[in-house]
């Protein structure tokens, strides 16, 4: 027929059509930003914000969002580190940290383990060191460790699996010292907001005064500053300040004094010293208590008392501002004999992180009677059983951190690189 086509040519070219953007690609960023609030965890905001470049930039571009995220949602606990303490008939045995993971049944969270070096496998395979490496600080995705033997500190990443290996404290840190001197744990400060910065600062001691020793992640060099005379340290005591109450929290670092009645701030901004009383309720040497962040970055400290758990609150403004008030005290005796079956001797604080206190039990003196780890809400007061530990030394809890794609524009996760 004379209307057929030829079956040897070619079909007639379709017409172009207007490529119309779908609606989700016209979905303002603040619009985009409440739905993001909606997601369960931060481990799904990662996978949603990666999609593409514009949502990964609704993300990175706004720092008010992500103190909105955190509020909503916490930050989820992966799992804690432990020193393990060398055996008492061989002290000079090398130890190791441990770690335990907290929950096994998140697919989220055993993902990241499985990916990650939470076993710290690399470290314990260098040559070249001893393995006496304790852990003395964990915040923000890292954690510091100290070679005490080799005169060394890595800051090491697990998630990440990144090591950075530095010397321990300059060569003239005592230089001026009068006295005894001692130099305490050093600590990890850090920005959330700034992902590629971080300051590691430790402080001395002589018979009277104490310097700050700075190494910035910029130059990976050691800094003194000049020692400063505090008051109202104990005369008759050489070592003055308490190196396993070294806390920090929301951009300050705290050390206790040995006979537990004041203590000393150190404000990691200025790089000045201030020294308060401890509240009266802390000054009982029976009373354990640890300092840190609260939710929203505000600093509390927790403490045991007997079978009781005390929440102070640092006053923020006003004429009271820097000051301690309690603001809730919980009587942890029933339920603790209701979640242990047992009724322990007693109970201490070993670390908080995240608007969560970890408690430690002390059992009686049979052997196979280990301490329980528990967690408490310090928003709730709710209270958890995690699991049974044969130590509950150097506690360090490890949460997920913001990854760095995700924080502002910086370096390789500049938002004008993102794909």
């Amino acid at each position: 027929m004379a209307g057929d086509s030829s079956p040897t040519e070619s079909p007639p070219a379709k017409l172009p059509t207007a490529s119309n953007p779908t609606y989700i690609d016209r979905i303002d960023e603040d619009i985009l930003r409440e739905i993001f609030l909606l997601l369960p965890s931060l481990a799904a905001l990662v996978r949603a914000a990666c999609t593409c470049r514009a949502w990964r930039s609704a993300v990175a571009s706004a720092p008010a969002f992500r103190r909105r995220f955190r509020e909503v949602h916490r930050a989820p606990l992966i799992g804690l580190f432990f020193q393990v303490p060398p055996p008492s008939q061989t002290p000079n045995l090398p130890a190791f940290p441990a770690f335990f993971p907290a929950r096994r049944r998140d697919r989220d969270l055993v993902a990241a383990i499985r990916c990650g070096d939470f076993f710290l496998t690399s470290i314990q395979e260098r040559p070249d060191e001893s393995l006496c490496w304790d852990i003395i600080d964990s915040r923000h995705g890292y954690i510091l460790l100290m070679n005490w033997d080799e005169g060394l500190l890595c800051l090491f990443n697990p998630l990440l699996r990144w090591s950075k290996t530095f010397d321990l404290g300059p060569m003239d840190l005592f230089y001026g010292s009068k006295g005894a001197y001692a130099q305490l744990d050093p600590q990890l400060v850090y920005s959330d907001e700034n992902p590629m910065s971080f300051r590691v600062v430790m402080l001395c001691t002589d018979r009277s005064r104490v310097p700050a020793a700075v190494l910035s992640s910029e130059t990976w060099e050691w800094s003194v500053l000049p020692w400063v005379e505090v008051p109202a340290r104990p005369a008759k005591e050489k070592l003055w300040l308490q190196d396993e109450c070294s806390m920090q929290a929301n951009g300050f670092l705290y050390c206790v004094y040995t006979n537990q009645k004041f203590m000393i701030t150190l404000d990691a901004k200025t790089m000045e010293f201030s020294v308060a009383e401890l509240p009266q309720c802390l000054q009982n040497p029976r009373c354990h208590f640890v300092l840190a962040e609260a939710n929203h970055s505000r600093p509390c400290i927790v403490y045991a008392s007997d079978f009781s758990i005390g929440v102070l609150l640092c006053e923020p403004e006003g004429d009271n501002a820097g000051s301690w008030y309690l603001d809730k005290v919980f009587d942890m005796h029933a339920p603790l004999t209701q979640i242990l079956e047992a009724i322990p001797q007693e109970v201490n604080v070993v670390a908080i992180m995240d608007g969560f206190a970890y408690l430690a039990t002390v059992m009686d003196d049979e052997p196979q009677n280990s301490p329980w780890l528990l967690s408490l809400c310090l928003e709730t007061m709710e209270l958890v059983k995690l699991f049974r530990v044969a130590f509950d030394a150097g506690v360090h809890p490890y949460v997920l951190a913001w990854p760095s794609a995700l924080v502002g524009n910086y370096g390789a996760f500049a938002l004008g690189n993102s794909p």
